[in-house]
């Protein structure tokens, strides 16, 4: 058994360490060239994956990292609060990284506002050392928050060592954990505010009076950097670039009703055209998603999908199951809602006692295709049937009996002993019959009696 298990953990291991070179999860669908080191395409409100490639790989995130330091400190902080920047704040700040303009220094007062959007928009590394020593009472603290954080939302193979991403060989994550990391963002009007910001003026401080004007690094969203990029269905959310990292980016759209989430990692530059691949691969994943995807309905809560028997049922002896409700899921084009598979379950398929009341729970369906699961809705019973009580009593004695001497068809010793009760039954009921006789006779004899004298004569009155 041991070996068995170790066999089993080998190979989960392997098929999360090793490169998934597939590409859409859906057969027949044209593909798209994505080229960067791990991708992932997802329909946001189902967490249905349409799009993978070696989503399980850890990969370096780098300003990626700086969405879970602005989630927790929108969630934790006040933002009218003001954060003097301290000495420890640039502790682990490359010079040259990542800042605003003109650059925050020693002694400077902000709204803890302002920060987050300085991290959000402009990407600034020392604002988030910020946010993270106020909101937590230290950079430590934060991080410690932050990895149980990670923790709970389902992030079982990433690792934060910094709030801002800057290289660190203990400091990682994979594409599928920054989708749920994104899906914390969607659920946060806030930080979803900040993500699609395309430029943001921050308040005078006592160091800088003229304040200062953000600008998005996310090129999707705003024409004042490329405007070659722009996708106009995009909603943030945050880029990232190292040279360890390579391109990453992280983004959401929207268009007719569907919200999908893209994460690439690790991009590189188009040699020819020079233009970012993270940007143009995000851009290109949204266009295969939403081209070949739609909702399409695949259960009507109409539709009897099975039945049952019903015992002791008053003139009616079965009963149908219903879905308890419809269901729509995104789906290919080309499948038709008709082949989705349906797995039905009837919780007690030897019948059910009556009464039924309508909408009793009585099932459950599933629904998948291709390997693709949809969710599991349940049954319920279409109409009520009520007891047939004549009928139960009936089933009620012939069932004591049974229970005590066996039906009378069954052989063997269960059977005798019930051909011997009715006999019995039979021998009692004539006994009766005969003294009931016997009362009625000698009644009639006693009444005959009494109408004659002692002498045999009639008597007259």
């Amino acid at each position: 058994m041991k070996i068995k298990k170790r066999i089993l953990s080998a190979f989960l291991a392997f098929l999360l360490f090793t490169p998934q070179t597939f590409a859409n999860t859906y057969n027949d669908l044209p593909e798209v060239d994505i080229q960067a080191k791990s991708a992932i395409l997802v329909y946001a409100e189902t967490d249905e994956i349409l799009y993978r490639h070696n989503i399980a790989l850890r990969r370096e995130p780098a300003s990626i990292t700086k969405i879970m330091t602005t989630l927790l400190g929108v969630e934790y902080g006040n933002p009218d609060e003001i954060v003097t920047a301290v000495e420890s704040d640039f502790f682990d700040i490359v010079e040259g990284s990542s800042s605003v303009n003109p650059p925050i220094k020693v002694g400077e007062e902000i709204t803890l506002n302002d920060l987050l959007y300085c991290a959000m928009v402009a990407s600034d590394n020392a604002a988030c050392n910020m946010i993270a020593r106020h909101t937590a009472g230290s950079v430590e603290a934060f991080m410690t928050a932050l990895n149980e954080r990670l923790a709970e939302i389902g992030c079982e193979n990433t690792q934060y060592t910094n709030t801002h991403g800057l290289p660190d060989s203990e400091h990682y994550t994979t594409a599928y954990d920054v989708y749920l990391m994104a899906r914390e963002c969607l659920n946060n009007q806030t930080v979803m505010e900040m993500a699609h910001t395309e430029i943001y003026e921050t308040a005078p401080t006592n160091l800088t009076p003229e304040g200062r004007q953000l600008t998005t690094t996310n090129n999707l969203i705003t024409r004042r950097r490329f405007p070659d990029y722009i996708y106009p269905y995009a909603r943030g959310i945050k880029t990232g670039s190292t040279e360890a990292a390579g391109h990453c980016l992280v983004s959401c759209a929207e268009k007719d009703g569907l919200t999908l989430v893209s994460v690439v990692l690790g991009a590189s530059v188009d040699e020819e055209t020079e233009l970012i691949r993270s940007f143009t691969e995000t851009r290109d994943l949204f266009t295969w998603g939403f081209e070949n995807f739609s909702v399409k309905s695949i259960l009507n809560k109409a539709n009897p999908l099975a039945s049952v028997k019903v015992l002791q049922g008053l003139r009616q002896d079965e009963v149908n199951l219903v879905p308890e409700k419809g269901l729509e899921a995104l789906l290919p084009n080309y499948v038709n809602p008709e082949d989705i598979k349906k797995d039905v379950t009837v919780y007690s398929p030897d019948g059910v006692q009556a009464p039924v009341t309508e909408g009793a729970l009585l099932g459950e369906v599933k629904l998948s295709y291709e390997g693709h699961e949809y969710g599991t809705v349940t049954l319920k019973a279409a109409m009520t049937v009520e007891r047939d009580n004549l009928q139960a009593t009936q089933e009620s004695v012939t069932n004591f009996f049974d229970k005590i001497f066996g039906s009378p068809s069954e052989g063997g010793e269960s059977g005798s002993l019930r051909w011997i009760l009715w006999i019995l039954i039979g021998i009692v009921a004539l006994i009766v019959l005969y003294v009931v006789f016997v009362i009625v006779v000698n009644m009639r004899k006693r009444r005959n009696r009494r109408s004659y004298n002692y002498r045999g004569k009639k008597r007259y009155k």
